[in-house]
């Protein structure tokens, strides 16, 4: 028989979810993992996201990798009595993980002073766009759009045919919204273990795009960066004086790439932190510390005084002229060998590294299956 420990440290607590698309689904699939039952309520036309990239009707390959080892109830809750009977639900609820707009709760009769009032002891948990303060309280919040307004899309600085290009390998924000809210839900279950008293707690999608770009969003009053001075000065002007797109990320891009601009990618970054070119693909190389990135040169051939001179001065226009060149020299040593030698040699040689490969290597990745990070799961539509 299994005991409460082997069903996780959330077995025997009930969550209920009012969520769609990714941020409160995944922080609901992150508590049933803890042994939470997870309750997904849905309306009549189901999460939206059951139809992102579909299999069956009402089953897409999205929805599926957001809401595992959840039940699921179908109500209406613009119909008075299925709103009578969700709110039944809720009395034997733990919890609550909700990213509706603050409105459209209040409209459908799950916000947390309805249900606060149908069940005190409840945690309630809302994720919204913007945070539940302010002129922006209200309005959607999707994670491009955050992207764009936090900044994220103008940091990366890539552009297609004129265009801006956001993330788009997988919703960054929205995952970090779903963590947070599943930490800020275990978080005041414990609380209330110690007071009995249930509360409201908010996350939002602005809230964790400020937290993950914390190392380039930081201003120090008295050294403020060579970005920020762009962006408070000719940049502003430039905006001002209907500049392009194009003109602005080249100009702010030069910026960055200041020793002080403010990049977490500062020039030495960018030639020891990236991913490099080689005969067959790429190899991703991570020498941040400078023992792996003096293990490197050495392993090339190449000097960089920036690492193996204490007193060097690295913000010079000679040393960033140099730091330029060095990048060159290795870009076209790693294109002259195949990726399978190159990480050998490196490993070989005290320098982290690993080939770039792609996403869907990951299903017979051995280290992954070995430490149970993927999962196989049965369902019986698909």
């Amino acid at each position: 028989m299994l005991n409460a420990a082997d069903l996780g440290p959330l077995a025997g607590v009930r969550i209920l979810e009012f969520g769609s698309f990714v941020a409160a689904p995944f922080a609901g699939q992150l508590l049933s993992d803890m042994g939470a039952d997870v309750i997904k309520i849905e309306p009549p036309t189901g999460d939206p996201w059951r139809q992102q990239i579909p299999i069956e009707p009402n089953e897409g390959r999205s929805f599926l990798s957001l809401n595992r080892g959840k039940r699921s109830v179908c109500l209406d809750l613009t119909k008075p009595h299925e709103r009578a009977m969700c709110h039944k639900l809720v009395q034997s609820a733990d919890a609550i993980v909700v990213n509706n707009r603050p409105a459209t709760s209040r409209k459908l009769g799950i916000d947390y002073e309805t249900l606060s009032a149908v069940q005190p002891r409840l945690v309630y948990c809302e994720i919204t766009g913007f945070g539940p303060y302010g002129p922006s309280s209200d309005r959607p919040g999707f994670d491009l759009i955050m992207q764009g307004y936090s900044g994220i899309t103008a940091s990366e600085g890539r552009q297609e045919n004129n265009q801006p290009i956001s993330v788009t390998s997988t919703p960054l924000i929205d995952f970090s919204a779903g963590y947070a809210a599943s930490n800020a839900v275990t978080s005041g279950l414990f609380a209330r273990e110690r007071s009995g008293r249930g509360q409201k707690i908010s996350t939002s999608l602005l809230a964790n795009a400020v937290a993950i770009q914390s190392m380039v969003a930081i201003h120090v009053n008295k050294a403020p960066s060579q970005a920020r001075k762009w962006l408070n000065g000719r940049g502003r002007n430039l905006m001002n004086n209907g500049s392009t797109y194009e003109q602005l990320q080249d100009e702010y891009q030069k910026a960055r790439r200041d020793p002080s601009g403010g990049s977490v990618v500062s020039p030495i970054l960018r030639t020891y932190y990236r991913a490099y070119r080689t005969k067959d693909s790429a190899i991703a190389i991570g020498a941040l510390a400078n023992k792996f990135r003096i293990n490197l040169l050495t392993v090339l051939g190449l000097a960089d005084p920036r690492v193996q001179e204490v007193q060097y001065d690295d913000s010079t226009p000679e040393a960033l002229r140099a730091g330029d060149q060095l990048v060159a020299a290795m870009e076209g040593a790693f294109a002259g060998r195949m990726t399978a030698e190159w990480v050998e040699l490196l490993r070989n040689n005290n320098v982290p590294c690993e080939p770039v490969r792609f996403v869907e290597e990951l299903s017979q990745d051995e280290q992954a299956i070995a430490n149970e990070v993927l999962l196989e799961n049965s369902d019986p539509e698909v």
